[in-house]
């Protein structure tokens, strides 16, 4: 059996509890997870007579390669398909992405509800499946972490006094594919200065300044899977303050890892980061959420706040990043990708966390 086979099996077990006799899958990440289709255009409908994949003819022979598990149709018009092969029956009861599906797109799938189909919206149910990965997603995601390291240890010689931040982003950019990645997770967050102050500041055209913390966001992308790590390092000097702020960071870091296990929930693990950092007086100043899962996405389940209470399971693969951000001065973030283990948190980054000062 395929792992999309079971992933599938997974869905409709789902399905079946909820009562759903089909489920409509338009969002291209779920595609890809459930069916292996990596092309740009595709939709899903998984249904009790029938698994079946829509794309167009730039996707004939990418769908007959790629795709295994379903009924392949290569279409301009699936909804009209769906209708006109009798692809549902009446008095069934179809879900679709609620959180994922465009008003427009949502208008043009009421037509089905005319063929006395019901529909219901649901959010996250195939997030929530990927959140727990299988052997090989974890494979993935440590090779694209692996990729990681090896270009923050490659870009430390190259910042310098007057280099600019987005000389420093394009150059981790194509380290990245140098080192074997497929590109970046996401374009590269390079923030010196003031600009660390920014927890999601653009690289700019600012030149590296004596005494600047840079806060270093930046993950490589390998088969689809998407690490995400942060360091941040001092120019020239580091003085006293830097060392306070940087270590009460690492230590709300630290404190975060510790707690980190299957069963505890990812408001308690938020609170265990949080509570470091507000003894220290500086609560106010991390104004973001402690983490986010990983995956064929960088930003998906489970989400790491206050307001979720899920609790944490075995092989999600999880973000910890705190930070503490200074206007008008700068900023520190430290984050870790980690698996979430039966008894512990496993940190898949290799990259030093002590205070790394470059000239």
């Amino acid at each position: 059996m395929s792992i999309y086979q079971k992933r599938l099996d997974s869905l409709k077990t789902i399905m079946k509890s909820k009562g759903y006799n089909a489920f409509y899958i338009a969002n291209i990440t779920n595609i890809r997870y459930l069916s292996g289709f990596t092309g740009s255009s595709g939709f899903l409908l998984v249904s009790d007579s029938g698994d079946h994949f829509f794309s167009d003819g730039r996707y004939t022979e990418q769908s007959k390669n790629e795709v295994h598990d379903y009924t392949i149709h290569i279409t301009t018009n699936h909804l009209k398909m769906i209708g006109e092969d009798n692809l549902l029956e009446s008095g069934w009861t179809m879900c679709f992405e609620g959180n994922h599906l465009s008003y427009d797109m949502y208008n043009k799938i009421k037509d089905i509800g005319d063929m006395g189909i019901e529909m219901v919206a649901e959010n996250d149910i195939v997030e929530n499946i990927a959140a727990v990965k299988d052997q090989s997603e974890i494979d993935a995601l440590q090779t694209a972490v692996d990729i990681t390291d090896r270009v923050f240890d490659l870009i430390l010689p190259e910042i310098k006094v007057g280099v600019t931040e987005k000389h420093i982003a394009a150059r981790i950019s194509y380290l990245f594919k140098q080192e074997g990645g497929d590109g970046d997770s996401y374009d590269p967050i390079i923030a010196s200065g003031a600009n660390g102050a920014l927890p999601h500041a653009t690289p700019s055209d600012k030149k590296v300044e004596k005494g600047d913390f840079i806060v270093m966001d930046f993950g490589a992308l390998y088969k689809g899977y998407h690490a995400d790590m942060t360091r941040t390092i001092v120019v020239g000097e580091a003085s006293d303050r830097h060392h306070e702020i940087y270590n009460i960071v690492l230590e709300s870091q630290l404190a975060g890892i510790d707690v980190a296990r299957s069963g505890i929930k990812c408001s308690d693990l938020d609170k265990a980061c949080r509570d470091v950092i507000d003894a220290k007086g500086y609560g106010k100043l991390f104004m973001h959420s402690t983490g986010h899962g990983l995956g064929l996405e960088v930003h998906t389940m489970p989400r790491i706040t206050w307001m979720n209470h899920n609790a944490l399971e075995e092989n999600n693969v999880i973000t910890i990043e705190p930070g503490i951000y200074i206007a008008g001065w700068g900023g520190v973030r430290i984050e870790d990708d980690c698996v979430i283990l039966k008894d512990a948190c496993r940190p898949m980054n290799g990259s030093t966390k002590e205070l790394v000062v470059v000239d």
